[in-house]
């Protein structure tokens, strides 16, 4: 949750956007998120302009590049009604119910169908479901794509080239221990600082999608890229539980079926665009596009993180990760 004061400014900021940027009668739903660019940000344009344009009296108001704070302040804004909607990474989400850290777990999804095929199935309906007791309701699956390694130091074409290597990592416990054991030395901090981290030395390096490195331009500050596919990033749309129970059903029904028709939008945008991050992020950097045989060996490596998982986090995510394990194959 909020602290008081940073609360009471976001009440205060949420009333003035009311009053100032919407009609009489209008109904405002506010999204906000993280990222300034990348499959994210297409999907909440699309939102925009297909929600006000089945019902002009929606005024949607899109918040990208962490104008509201970051993801776990975000999420702090939905339980307190503060904020409607949020498309987020789930490595805030593990910090409210570690049962999230099932899809933060590396290699637990190896490909892009592998991931569609649980997320848009009865497992993922019960993951999204997992946050409404706590104020968030889930509409449906969006993604960022898989993460990579980037770094200023020296290509990584095998886990021991990590060793030493001052990583940006999420505030994530589980992907902190993958990298821990890799040999790295993760430095949590939020997306919304990793540019000046890497620009000014505080870390060599950071792990995220194509889209985000390109839209980002951290390949601006990296000289290696490496196709790693360590961990699917996927992206929950949750609504505030507050606000959604306030919306007429008419209304409820149109944002649940948009967001849910979009997954497929949303993530064809992001799969399309791939090549031209990867030819944007060539022109600064050298990107390695590891073989199955070196992805296998970070897979490999992942081995201690899952053990460490399923004692740190108890029964309900050993059996979560084993349904979905299952579900993929």
């Amino acid at each position: 949750m909020l602290k008081k004061a940073s609360l009471a400014t976001l009440v205060l900021l949420a009333a003035a956007v009311t009053l100032a940027g919407a009609a009489p009668g209008k109904i405002i739903i506010k999204i906000g998120y993280g990222t300034a660019g990348g499959p994210i940000h297409e999907g909440a344009l699309e939102f925009e302009k297909r929600i006000e344009k089945a019902n002009p009296n929606i005024d949607v108001q899109v918040f990208p590049g962490g104008q509201l704070g970051s993801e776990g302040e975000i999420i702090g804004q939905l339980q307190a009604g503060i904020t409607d909607l949020l498309p987020t990474t789930t490595g805030p989400l593990g910090q409210i119910d570690p049962l999230f850290y099932v899809l933060e777990t590396p290699f637990v999804f190896l490909d892009e169908e592998q991931a569609d095929k649980v997320l848009d199935g009865p497992v993922g309906q019960k993951i999204l479901k997992a946050l409404e007791p706590k104020g968030l309701v889930g509409l449906a699956f969006w993604e960022n794509g898989f993460r990579e390694m980037t770094n200023n130091v020296r290509p990584i074409k095998a886990p021991a080239d990590l060793k030493g290597l001052k990583m940006r990592t999420q505030q994530n416990r589980l992907h902190i221990k993958y990298f821990t054991d890799l040999g790295a030395s993760p430095t949590p901090m939020a997306f919304t600082e990793i540019y000046n981290a890497l620009a000014t030395k505080v870390v060599d390096g950071q792990e995220n999608p194509y889209s985000l490195i390109a839209t980002n331009k951290f390949y601006e500050q990296q000289k290696y890229v490496s196709q790693t596919d360590h961990v699917y990033s996927a992206v929950p749309v949750y609504f505030s539980k507050a606000k959604w129970d306030k919306l007429p059903k008419d209304v409820q029904d149109l944002v649940k079926s948009t967001i849910y028709d979009l997954r497929l939008w949303q993530r064809q945008r992001g799969r399309d665009m791939q090549k031209d991050y990867i030819a944007e992020i060539s022109k600064k950097s050298k990107v390695e596009l590891l073989t199955l045989a070196q992805k296998a060996e970070f897979q490999k490596a992942a081995a201690p993180a899952y053990a460490w998982a399923k004692k740190e986090f108890g029964k309900a995510y050993e059996t979560l990760l084993d349904e979905v394990l299952e579900a993929a194959k």
